[in-house]
């Protein structure tokens, strides 16, 4: 990394693994940066693992010790945003353990598919065990308690192992079409509230590097912000194959 950066912003999924599978040359590079004092930084819009959780899961796969501290996930980013913002929430959660915890640790209640009626908020995140039941419950929350609609990222798909799969962005579409209501924030990225979070992290570096797999995710996001950035081929974006 050139000595004119004070800092590294990394994604996760497609930089440091896929679907589990180490990505082992983006970890080598990562390691030396570790190793010459570089200030690095996590952000990624997967909100189905706590900071906690990708503490122990980056630090075991980079080799190196990866505090909390050093991690900022969309779960992260919209339950720091609604308490910022809006105070202790009554929360419906669509999503997974991650997004539960991290609202839970910024002091929301989390209600349950059968307790929606309590809800002032709907957050939105990756869900892989979606069900009907879970979407109608979401869909009863914000039209009958006309709920504030917070989503964790809008992502089309999530990367995994010879593709993609179906990420958080289509279940809030599924809700916005039912709904008729578009999400009232996007607590990730490519929006300027997560970058914030991240830089923050990072002691507010005059100078980062923002590494990521997206063009339409990641490099937007850097473009907007002013920031450098460095697209990785080991992600969702892809060289086509030559004819």
């Amino acid at each position: 990394m050139p000595n004119c950066y004070d800092a590294l912003i990394l994604d996760v999924d497609g930089v440091v693994w896929l679907e589990g599978t180490l990505i082992e040359e983006n970890i080598r590079a990562i390691r030396k940066a570790i190793d010459a004092g570089v200030n690095v930084v996590f952000l990624t819009n997967n909100a189905t693992r706590s900071r906690r959780i990708y503490s122990i899961l980056l630090s075991d796969a980079i080799g190196r010790e990866i505090p909390e501290s050093r991690i900022v996930n969309s779960a992260y980013s919209a339950a720091e945003w609604l308490k910022r913002h809006r105070g202790p929430s009554r929360v419906y959660p669509i999503g997974e353990e991650g997004l539960i915890v991290e609202l839970q640790l910024a002091g929301h209640l989390a209600f349950s598919v059968t307790e929606w009626r309590y809800a002032d908020t709907v957050v939105v995140g990756l869900d892989r065990h979606i069900t009907y039941h879970k979407l109608m419950a979401a869909h009863k929350a914000l039209t009958r308690n006309k709920a504030f609609f917070l989503i964790t990222n809008r992502d089309p798909a999530y990367p995994v192992t010879g593709g993609t799969i179906p990420g958080a962005g289509a279940i809030v579409s599924f809700l916005e079409t039912s709904t008729g209501r578009k999400a009232d924030y996007n607590a990730g990225k490519p929006e300027k509230w997560i970058l914030e979070l991240a830089l923050e992290r990072a002691g507010k570096p005059s100078n980062p590097l923002l590494v990521g797999d997206r063009v339409d995710i990641d490099m937007s996001m850097g473009v907007k912000a002013g920031i450098d950035s460095l697209l990785v081929l080991t992600g969702v974006t892809r060289i086509p194959p030559e004819d």
